[in-house]
């Protein structure tokens, strides 16, 4: 497949996801916030959301910012503008220290 159909199926795939999660369960117990799809979307492309809602450690805004580069390097389909927005949101409702 060439590069700009696989990259426009890529597009057309985030877009019906936003479209259809707010009609969904995927994200339940994440709070409301301004980036929380941003969040889903992400996150939830390579694991569940429990890792965030219950993660196995205290985590602070720092620790989070590590582990949003973390899943970036490791294919977390993350747009490099989005970046900020994720760590905010996770910092904001998920720091425990």
């Amino acid at each position: 497949m060439k590069q700009s159909s696989y990259s426009f199926l890529i597009k057309i795939f985030f877009l019906a996801a936003v479209l259809i999660l707010p009609t969904t369960s995927w994200g339940q117990g994440l709070p409301e916030g301004e980036h929380r799809n941003k969040v889903i979307m992400a996150c939830s492309a390579c694991h569940g959301l429990d890792n965030i809602i219950n993660p196995s450690q205290e985590l602070s805004a720092e620790d989070w910012e590590f582990y949003v580069y973390e899943m970036i390097a490791r294919g977390a389909p993350v747009r490099k503008e989005d970046i900020g927005d994720i760590v905010d949101y996770l910092a904001d409702n998920f720091s425990t220290k």
